[in-house]
């Protein structure tokens, strides 16, 4: 009888456990972005849930956008999740002056020990750094924008876009060729 009893309970939680598991990621998360290599489990917390991943790399004269694109479990059509921008900033431009209406829209900017400059916000991150070879007081400027839904618990996000952004960082300037 005990035994019977422990397969039933074993068998309930297991249906259990796959209904309510919620949506899944079915896709790989990206080892570059733009070329770059990023480190996939600092990724992973800024991406959703969802059944395929797109990337579309944007080149111009002054930098490169990485726009990811996901297709959420059980749907049709492409969400636009999440944007990574690295553009060089001409002699006395401040990109955080530049950006700074954008940075409120984006939630609470907050400085933060990152790079030359930073401001960490709800929905992403940008972060200056001096690109000295692309020319003098030329400005590598590093923007993280995050298009999913504020989170209740928005300090864990906060905290995942600081890790990133901290490891992004380094790999992007030397990307970039600043350094």
């Amino acid at each position: 009888m005990k035994r019977s009893s422990i397969l039933v309970l074993t068998g309930m939680l297991l249906v259990g456990a796959v209904g309510c598991g919620g949506e899944s990621r079915d896709y790989a998360v990206p080892k570059k972005l733009c070329g770059t290599a990023v480190d996939p489990d600092l990724l992973a917390p800024l991406l959703p849930t969802g059944e395929k991943l797109t990337m579309e790399t944007i080149s111009s004269d002054i930098g490169q956008e990485c726009a990811i694109t996901l297709v959420p479990s059980g749907k049709s059509g492409g969400v636009h999740v999440l944007s990574v921008k690295r553009d060089s900033v001409t002699e006395g431009n401040d990109p955080l002056k530049v950006k700074e209406d954008a940075l409120i829209r984006y939630g609470h900017p907050k400085k933060v020990d990152i790079g030359d400059d930073a401001r960490l916000t709800d929905s992403g991150a940008l972060v200056a750094a001096s690109c000295p070879p692309k020319g003098k007081d030329t400005t590598l400027a590093v923007e993280v924008h995050l298009f999913t839904d504020t989170p209740k618990d928005v300090s864990e996000r906060r905290k995942a876009v600081e890790r990133f952004m901290r490891s992004y960082l380094p790999t992007a300037v030397r990307a970039h060729g600043c350094r």
